[in-house]
Protein backbone atom coordinates (compact mmCIF):
# COMPACT_ATOMS: atom_id res chain seq x y z
CA UNK A 1 0.00 0.00 0.00
CA UNK A 2 1.76 3.29 -1.17
CA UNK A 3 1.29 6.27 1.45
CA UNK A 4 -0.80 9.49 0.68
CA UNK A 5 2.38 11.43 -0.79
CA UNK A 6 2.79 8.60 -3.19
CA UNK A 7 -0.33 8.37 -3.63
CA UNK A 8 -1.21 11.97 -4.18
CA UNK A 9 1.52 12.22 -6.66
CA UNK A 10 0.16 9.38 -8.73
CA UNK A 11 -3.61 10.57 -8.70
CA UNK A 12 -2.14 14.08 -9.52
CA UNK A 13 -0.42 13.10 -12.34
CA UNK A 14 -3.00 10.72 -13.85
CA UNK A 15 -5.34 13.76 -13.15
CA UNK A 16 -3.32 16.07 -15.46
CA UNK A 17 -2.86 13.07 -17.68
CA UNK A 18 -7.00 12.27 -18.15
CA UNK A 19 -7.76 16.78 -18.27
CA UNK A 20 -5.25 16.67 -21.03
CA UNK A 21 -6.96 13.81 -23.16
CA UNK A 22 -9.95 14.83 -22.48
CA UNK A 23 -10.68 11.45 -20.58
CA UNK A 24 -12.81 12.94 -17.78
CA UNK A 25 -14.28 9.67 -16.23
CA UNK A 26 -10.69 8.64 -15.04
CA UNK A 27 -9.28 12.29 -14.44
CA UNK A 28 -12.96 12.46 -11.96
CA UNK A 29 -11.97 9.16 -9.99
CA UNK A 30 -8.04 10.42 -10.08
CA UNK A 31 -9.22 13.52 -8.61
CA UNK A 32 -11.00 11.83 -6.14
CA UNK A 33 -8.53 9.52 -5.30
CA UNK A 34 -5.92 12.98 -5.03
CA UNK A 35 -8.38 14.69 -2.35
CA UNK A 36 -8.71 11.39 0.01
CA UNK A 37 -4.99 11.22 -0.25
CA UNK A 38 -4.52 15.19 0.41
CA UNK A 39 -7.29 14.41 3.26
CA UNK A 40 -4.59 12.18 4.93
CA UNK A 41 -2.07 14.70 4.09
CA UNK A 42 -4.12 17.21 6.04
CA UNK A 43 -4.49 14.71 8.71
CA UNK A 44 -1.12 16.01 9.74
CA UNK A 45 0.29 18.08 12.63
CA UNK A 46 2.01 20.62 9.46
CA UNK A 47 -1.77 19.96 7.42
CA UNK A 48 0.87 18.41 4.81
CA UNK A 49 2.86 21.19 4.65
CA UNK A 50 6.08 19.79 4.20
CA UNK A 51 5.17 17.27 1.92
CA UNK A 52 3.04 19.69 -0.44
CA UNK A 53 6.72 22.32 -0.56
CA UNK A 54 8.64 19.17 -1.72
CA UNK A 55 6.31 18.43 -4.28
CA UNK A 56 7.17 22.40 -5.54
CA UNK A 57 9.83 20.55 -7.32
CA UNK A 58 8.43 17.20 -8.75
CA UNK A 59 9.35 17.01 -12.23
CA UNK A 60 5.50 16.30 -13.33
CA UNK A 61 3.80 19.86 -13.91
CA UNK A 62 0.67 18.47 -12.69
CA UNK A 63 1.66 17.53 -9.66
CA UNK A 64 3.37 21.31 -9.08
CA UNK A 65 -0.02 22.49 -9.88
CA UNK A 66 -2.07 20.41 -7.84
CA UNK A 67 0.67 20.89 -4.54
CA UNK A 68 0.66 24.64 -5.14
CA UNK A 69 -3.03 25.02 -5.41
CA UNK A 70 -3.73 22.76 -1.96
CA UNK A 71 -0.82 24.82 -0.25
CA UNK A 72 -1.93 28.17 -1.23
CA UNK A 73 -3.95 28.25 2.47
CA UNK A 74 -0.89 27.57 4.58
CA UNK A 75 1.88 29.37 1.93
CA UNK A 76 0.11 31.79 -0.27
CA UNK A 77 2.65 33.64 -1.27
CA UNK A 78 5.28 30.48 -1.91
CA UNK A 79 2.43 28.59 -3.44
CA UNK A 80 1.57 31.95 -6.06
CA UNK A 81 5.02 31.98 -7.22
CA UNK A 82 4.88 28.32 -8.37
CA UNK A 83 1.25 28.75 -9.83
CA UNK A 84 2.65 32.12 -11.69
CA UNK A 85 5.55 30.05 -13.29
CA UNK A 86 3.26 27.55 -14.22
CA UNK A 87 0.76 30.41 -15.69
CA UNK A 88 3.81 31.70 -17.84
CA UNK A 89 4.47 28.53 -19.55
CA UNK A 90 3.67 27.69 -22.75
CA UNK A 91 0.15 28.03 -23.70
CA UNK A 92 -1.25 24.34 -22.66
CA UNK A 93 -4.30 22.89 -20.29
CA UNK A 94 -2.00 23.31 -17.52
CA UNK A 95 -0.74 27.06 -17.88
CA UNK A 96 -4.08 28.01 -18.45
CA UNK A 97 -5.41 26.03 -15.16
CA UNK A 98 -2.43 27.34 -13.25
CA UNK A 99 -3.97 31.35 -14.48
CA UNK A 100 -7.57 30.39 -13.48
CA UNK A 101 -6.80 28.99 -9.82
CA UNK A 102 -4.72 32.16 -9.41
CA UNK A 103 -7.65 34.19 -10.69
CA UNK A 104 -9.91 32.48 -8.27
CA UNK A 105 -7.84 32.25 -5.53
CA UNK A 106 -7.01 36.36 -5.73
CA UNK A 107 -11.01 36.95 -6.13
CA UNK A 108 -11.53 35.44 -2.88
CA UNK A 109 -13.52 32.31 -4.39
CA UNK A 110 -11.39 29.18 -4.74
CA UNK A 111 -12.28 27.22 -1.74
CA UNK A 112 -8.88 24.79 -1.60
CA UNK A 113 -9.48 21.81 0.91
Amino acid sequence: MMDPKDRYIAAAAEHGRCTESGDYKRGNAAFDRMIAALAELRERADRGESILIELLNHPNGWVRLEAATHLLPLRAELASTILENLASGPQSQLEFIAKMVLQEWRAGRLNVP
